[in-house]
């Protein structure tokens, strides 16, 4: 099982390659791992630029008033990885808890929060209080992604999992009645909203931050 997120606020940061850093300080320019799959929109189509990525932006934003200009390359994940230990590229965004070997890197401070949260039909009157609560529901999960505030029940089959492959196999299953909801993640959520006309706010809705209820505590992940 692919564990991507292991705790509730989990920090993207950046990572760079110790390799290169005289490198970059030298030239002035930074070669920034960008992975072929995407996350819009923390990463999107970086040829078309459709908006732009969040986290190529964040850097951009970082480093060029400090006269650095940032070249990105897409690069599938494992190659990517290869090339950063090996200095053939500088910089990467990732949750150091996510790393197996974070001490060959070096890592910026944290600088951005991403969370994982509840997707309901727009008429749900599922009010998340603890686990509990969502005994007996369908859960809509992508597939091999961790969730252990939920995997002990999702085991013992008190939550019914349902696996997809993407966030848009979710919207489908709520918008067609066969999921009570989905755990997605925010932002995410947001920008599909947003650009996606299919999958307006007025049939599906996020949870929203009450007191006694609120958030689901599986998954927030905190990027450098």
């Amino acid at each position: 099982m692919k564990y991507t997120h292991v705790s509730l606020f989990t920090t993207l940061i950046f990572v760079m390659s110790c390799m290169t850093c005289p490198a970059m300080a030298e030239e002035k320019t930074i070669s920034m791992f960008v992975p072929d799959t995407k996350w819009p929109p923390y990463y999107v189509d970086e040829i078309s630029n459709s908006g732009g990525s969040i986290l190529t932006e964040i850097l951009k934003a970082v480093a060029e008033p400090m006269g650095y200009t940032i070249k990105t390359r897409t690069l599938p994940n494992k190659r990517g990885w290869l090339m950063l230990e090996n200095g053939e590229v500088d910089v990467h965004a990732k949750a150091k808890e996510w790393v197996d070997n974070p001490d060959d890197f070096l890592w910026t401070d944290p600088f951005m929060q991403s969370e994982d949260v509840l997707l309901l039909p727009a008429s749900s009157t599922l009010k998340y209080t603890g686990p509990k609560s969502l005994y007996g529901k369908r859960i809509a999960a992508i597939k091999d992604f961790a969730y252990p505030k939920l995997e002990k029940d999702f085991a013992a089959g008190n939550i019914k999992r349902i696996d997809v492959l993407t966030p848009y196999d979710m919207f489908n299953l709520l918008i067609k009645g066969r999921a009570d909801a989905a755990l997605v993640n925010r932002v995410e959520t947001l920008w599909t909203f947003r650009n996606n006309p299919r999958f307006k706010t007025k049939r599906l809705r996020l949870d929203k931050k009450e007191r006694g209820h609120g958030r689901i505590p599986v998954r927030v992940h905190q990027i450098r």
